[in-house]
């Protein structure tokens, strides 16, 4: 009999948030075999003092600075053992059986590099606001526009490592640049329909900011798959469909 897939969680935080425990809970509430690294940047007491309580037995936890949030998910990873990585911001949560659905997937098809699915959009208050409308089959549109949805995405460890992991030094498109890597490497993926997470949508989030930066690291990323006219394409549709999902 095949061992029980084991999930290896991170959680970055940076800064307090109310849905933060709620988040927490997210981690707590799974069924699965998980290891948590819980990686506090922030220097909040409130954040502490939600982990604390949070009956989450986190197999990592770090508290002080870092260089960013993909250089803390990565010391993370590499600090806990696991056989599918993923990572959830402290503003977003686990759908409840999430991580039974992944694990299901990933027994049943030894070959599966990634599990994705769906999320909810949610307001500070944890209500539904909406549904993440971008999330559809991996192609080559993926060099384009990112169809995944981070906190929905699951990722066996092995071949995490085989593309190099996470670039520690993006800040905004960690995720999609992984995406992209894992997919050119020629990665089995699988979506499902099913709602796997709910994702903050509102101020303050990294979700909702349209800036500089931000729209600089996509215009990188998708020139140095898709050549400038792509790229700025990209960051137009980004800017556009942001905006609308923060009114």
């Amino acid at each position: 009999m095949a061992a029980p897939i084991q999930f290896a969680a991170v959680m970055p935080v940076g800064a307090w948030h109310p849905l933060l425990p709620a988040a927490l809970e997210s981690l707590a509430g799974q069924t699965a075999p998980l290891a948590v690294a819980f990686m506090d940047a922030s220097g909040d007491r409130r954040v502490a003092e939600a982990a604390d309580a949070s009956g989450v037995d986190f197999a990592f936890r770090r508290e002080g600075p870092d260089a960013g949030q993909a250089d803390a998910i990565a010391e993370g990873w590499a600090r806990i053992g696991g056989d599918v990585v993923f990572w959830l911001n402290a503003d977003d949560q686990l759908a409840p059986g999430a991580l039974t659905l992944a694990a299901a997937a990933f027994a049943s098809d030894p070959e599966l590099a990634v599990f994705y699915g769906g999320s909810d959009f949610v307001d500070v208050h944890g209500t539904i606001t909406g549904t993440h409308d971008q999330v559809d089959e991996v192609s080559d549109l993926l060099y384009r526009s990112n169809l995944i949805s981070q906190p929905s995405c699951f990722v066996r460890r092995d071949w995490a490592e085989r593309v190099g992991g996470l670039d520690r030094t993006l800040h905004f498109t960690m995720d999609w640049d992984l995406w992209i890597r894992l997919y050119a490497a020629g990665a089995p993926f699988q979506r499902t329909d099913a709602v796997l997470s709910r994702v903050f949508m509102g101020e303050g989030t990294k979700t909702a900011q349209i800036n500089l930066a931000r729209l600089s690291e996509i215009f990188r990323l998708v020139n140095r798959h898709a050549g400038p006219f792509n790229a700025l394409k990209s960051v137009l549709a980004f800017a556009r469909h942001t905006a609308r999902e923060a009114r």
